[in-house]
C-alpha cells in the first residue's frame, strides 16, 4: 500500500523513508501499544474483540493482529493506519484502512530525537497499559540504577472523594447528566415550571437554548469520561494487583473516575506518594 506523506517539517525523506520502514517492519506492536494508550478511543475502530478483559486484550495483542502501519511521522504527530473493524473489504477487494493521529508531546525540537522520543513514548505505552519494558533500548539498565519515585508502593482500596474540589466535581458532571435526563424525559417542555425556570434564567436562548446545549454536548462528555476511565485502569489499576479488574474496589475507582476525572487520578497518585514517602 503505497502513501505519501506530506513532510511539513522539511524532514529528509530517505531518513523519513528508512524510520518509516523500521518502525513498520521490528515495531508494529509497539506502535500499536503507543496508539491504544495515547489515543484510546482508537480501540473502538479496531477490530478486536472488545468483550474481553482489556487487561488481557492488550497483553495478548500483535501489531499484525490489525495491520497497523506507520504512515507519517513529524516532529509533532504520527500518523498510523489500521484495518477497519470487520474487515469487510471495498469495491476493489482491499480492505478498508482507518487513519489514526498520535500526537508527540511535546513536539521534537529536531528529527535527530526521534529515536529517543519513539523509545520514551513506548516505555511509557507499556507502562501504561501495564505491560513489561523488556526488550527496550537502556530499559534493563534504567531500571537497576532508578530508585526512589513510588516503587513498592500500593494503593490497595478505594479513597472517597474529598469534600470540596472532588465533590464539587462529581457533583457538576452529575448534574450535568440529571439535566440530560431532564431533557429526554420531557421534563423541559413548555407549561413545566423546569422550562418556565431555565426560559426565565438560562442566559444562553433561554430553555430552547438550554435544550440544545445539553443534547449537543452529551456524546463528547460521555466520550471522554469513558476515555478517562479507561486511561485510569491502564496507568493505573492494570498494574495494581491488590485491586483485581472487576472487583468492589475496582467499580468504586470507575465510577469515581467516570464523574470526577483528574480529580480521582490526583486523588490516587497523592496516596501513591504519601505510601512511597513512607517507605523511605
Amino acid at each position: 500500500m503505497s502513501t505519501t506523506t506530506t513532510n511539513k517539517d522539511n524532514i529528509d525523506p530517505t531518513s523519513l523513508a528508512r524510520t518509516l520502514s523500521h518502525m513498520n517492519k521490528d515495531h508494529a506492536t509497539d506502535l500499536l501499544h503507543i496508539l491504544i494508550h495515547f489515543s484510546p478511543l482508537a480501540l473502538l475502530q479496531l477490530p478486536l474483540d472488545l468483550e474481553k478483559p482489556i487487561r488481557d486484550l492488550v497483553r495478548d495483542l500483535r501489531g499484525e493482529d490489525v495491520d497497523i502501519r506507520l504512515i507519517d511521522m513529524s516532529l509533532a504527530e504520527m500518523k498510523v493506519q489500521t484495518r477497519a473493524k470487520g474487515s469487510v473489504q471495498d469495491a476493489n477487494g482491499k480492505t478498508p484502512m482507518i487513519t489514526h493521529m498520535i500526537p508527540i508531546s511535546p513536539p521534537m525540537k529536531s528529527w535527530g530525537e526521534r529515536r529517543e522520543r519513539l523509545v520514551a513514548m513506548t516505555k511509557e505505552a507499556r507502562e501504561g497499559l501495564g505491560l513489561p519494558a523488556e526488550g527496550l533500548p537502556g530499559a534493563t539498565e534504567e531500571g537497576k540504577g532508578k530508585k526512589g519515585g513510588n516503587a513498592g508502593a500500593v494503593v490497595d482500596t478505594y479513597l472517597v472523594p474529598r469534600l470540596f474540589w472532588d465533590g464539587a466535581v462529581g457533583l457538576s458532571v452529575a448534574f450535568f447528566f440529571a439535566c440530560y435526563t431532564a431533557v429526554k424525559g420531557g421534563y423541559v417542555e413548555p407549561g413545566l415550571w423546569v422550562w418556565q425556570f431555565t426560559q426565565r434564567w438560562w442566559p444562553l436562548g433561554g430553555a430552547g437554548g438550554f435544550r440544545w446545549l445539553v443534547n449537543a454536548m452529551f456524546w463528547p462528555v460521555l466520550a471522554i469520561h469513558i476515555s478517562e476511565m479507561i486511561m485510569f485502569d491502564r496507568s493505573r489499576l492494570a498494574k495494581n494487583e491488590k485491586i483485581p479488574m472487576g472487583g468492589l474496589t475496582w467499580l468504586k475507582w470507575m465510577v469515581s473516575v467516570f464523574f470526577e476525572g483528574y480529580m480521582a487520578f490526583r486523588r490516587y497518585d497523592d496516596k501513591m506518594e504519601e505510601l512511597a514517602k513512607k517507605k523511605h
